[in-house]
C-alpha cells in the first residue's frame, strides 16, 4: 500500500531541513538494538506448556510459547542533534529539538489512538535505554543483577533516559484532547505549543495556533489550508538570503510532483496552485 504524499514529503522535508544540525534517521526501528526486540510472556520457561499438558492428559498438541516476538516499530523521523551546532536558524523548531527526538507530523486532527501510538514509540525507545527490556537469551536475573550493579548511578541513568523526547506536530487539536492528555501550555509562552506531564517528555504543536513570524515558519509549512499557504508564500517572498530557503523550496516542488501522482481533493488543488508558482531559481 502506497504511503500518502504528505508522509513522504514530511520525511524528506525534515531530512533536508535538519541534516546540517545533527543526524536524521528515516523509518528508524525502535527498539533500536535488534537484541531487544523480543518480549517474554509469561516468562522464559515452558511452565505453561507443562501445566496444560498435565491438565489435558499429555496431549502433545498443547504448547504455550514462552516467547512472543515483538516486531520493531518504524518511526517516521528520529533526530539526534549535534550540540556543537547552533539551531537558532530553525527558530522554535530548533528549541524543541535540543535532545534526541522522535518527530511525528500528522496531516489531520489526531485521534486519541494516534497519539497513543506515538507515545508507544517513545516509551519503547525510553525503556530500551533504562534496561526495562531484557536482551535475547538472557534471563530476568540479568536485569536484577544489572540494577544492583548500577544502583549508585540510578539517578544519573534516569536523567539520561529522560533526555529523549517526542514531538507530535498536528494542524490543530481540541481542548478536550489536550485535557484528556493533561497537556498544558508550554513554558515557552508561545501559543500552540503544549507539553504533556514531564514524565512523558512529549510536546504537541498545534500549527494553526502558532503566531505568524519567522521563528515559526518551519513548523507552519507543515500546516493545512490558509496556514500552510501563507507560510509557503512567506518563504517564496523572503527578501533576505536564507540558506535553507532554496533547500526547502526544492522539497516543496517535489511534493508537487507527488500530489500530481495521486487523487486530489479541493484542498490539494488549492495547494497545487501555490506550489506551481515556486521558482527555485529565483
Amino acid at each position: 500500500m502506497s504511503r500518502p504524499a504528505f508522509a513522504i514529503f514530511a520525511q524528506q522535508y525534515f531530512s533536508a531541513l535538519l541534516s546540517d544540525f545533527g543526524t536524521v534517521y528515516l523509518n528508524e526501528p525502535v527498539p533500536r538494538d535488534p537484541k531487544l526486540r523480543v518480549y517474554k510472556l509469561p516468562g522464559r520457561s515452558n511452565w505453561g506448556t507443562e501445566v496444560l499438558s498435565a491438565l489435558t492428559a499429555g496431549n502433545d498438541r498443547v504448547f504455550v510459547s514462552p516467547e512472543v516476538i515483538g516486531e520493531a516499530e518504524l518511526v517516521d523521523v528520529l533526530f539526534e542533534p549535534d550540540d556543537r551546532k547552533s539551531r537558532a536558524e530553525l527558530g522554535v523548531l530548533g528549541e524543541l529539538l535540543s535532545v534526541p527526538c522522535i518527530i511525528t507530523p500528522l496531516r489531520w486532527l489526531p485521534t486519541t489512538c494516534e497519539i497513543r501510538t506515538c507515545m508507544g514509540y517513545w516509551l519503547k525507545w525510553k525503556v530500551e535505554t533504562d534496561n526495562s527490556i531484557i536482551p535475547v537469551n538472557q534471563t530476568s536475573v540479568y536485569k536484577e543483577n544489572k540494577r544492583e550493579d548500577e544502583d549508585e548511578d540510578e539517578d544519573e541513568d534516569e536523567d539520561e533516559a529522560m533526555h529523549k523526547s517526542l514531538l507530535i506536530i498536528v494542524p490543530s487539536i481540541t481542548s478536550k484532547q489536550l485535557n484528556g492528555w493533561r497537556a498544558e501550555p508550554s513554558g515557552r509562552n508561545i501559543p500552540g505549543i503544549y507539553d504533556l506531564p514531564p514524565a512523558f517528555c512529549t510536546t504537541i504543536v498545534a500549527i494553526a495556533e502558532l503566531p505568524s513570524n519567522p521563528d515559526t515558519l518551519w513548523l507552519r509549512l507543515l500546516g493545512r489550508g490558509l496556514t500552510q499557504l501563507s507560510a509557503i508564500q512567506e518563504l517564496m517572498h523572503l527578501e533576505f538570503d536564507l540558506p535553507l530557503r532554496t533547500v526547502i523550496l526544492q522539497q516543496l516542488k517535489q511534493w508537487e510532483q507527488l500530489l500530481l501522482q495521486g487523487r486530489m481533493g479541493g484542498e490539494s488543488k488549492h495547494l497545487m496552485q501555490v506550489l506551481s508558482q515556486i521558482d527555485i531559481n529565483s
